[in-house]
């Protein structure tokens, strides 16, 4: 019998002189190795690991998946860019966690005025786009 070769996708970017990433296909497990080819071992490990708990992979729809479909698959590399990589870090969180830190995010960054900045700089581009003051429009 022939096996049949699942393919995922193998995230991952630089960190502090470390290789992390993730599947795209199972966000919620993130490894890290000093190569990329340590982390690719213990991405599959940590996942193959993750989908042995039948009850959370059938909770979080990865009731479709086995510990040897990770094992045996056929990996496509993607390296991500800081921006990238900061959100697929966040989508690991588990969703109280991200709520945690959207709130310290929030707590550091004053989005009020970052949108009174943005609503200046708008004015202040039509008005040298169209001439005269925002009464006038």
């Amino acid at each position: 019998m022939e096996l049949i070769k699942k393919q995922f996708t193998l995230d991952y970017w630089p960190e502090s002189g470390w290789v992390e990433g993730r599947l795209r296909e199972i966000p919620e497990v993130l490894s890290q190795g000093q190569t990329l080819e340590e982390l690719e071992e213990h991405v599959r490990e940590d996942c193959a690991d993750f989908l042995l708990d039948e009850e959370y992979a059938r909770e979080h729809g990865y009731a479709h998946l086995d510990a040897a479909d990770v094992r045996n698959a056929d990996l496509k590399y993607v390296e991500l860019n800081r921006y990238q990589a900061a959100c697929a870090q966040l989508q690991a969180l588990s969703p109280e966690r991200s709520e945690k830190v959207f709130a310290y995010i929030e707590d550091l960054v004053d989005l009020e005025a970052l949108e009174r900045r943005a609503d200046a700089d708008d004015a202040t581009r039509r008005n040298e786009e169209y001439g005269g003051s925002e009464e006038e429009w």
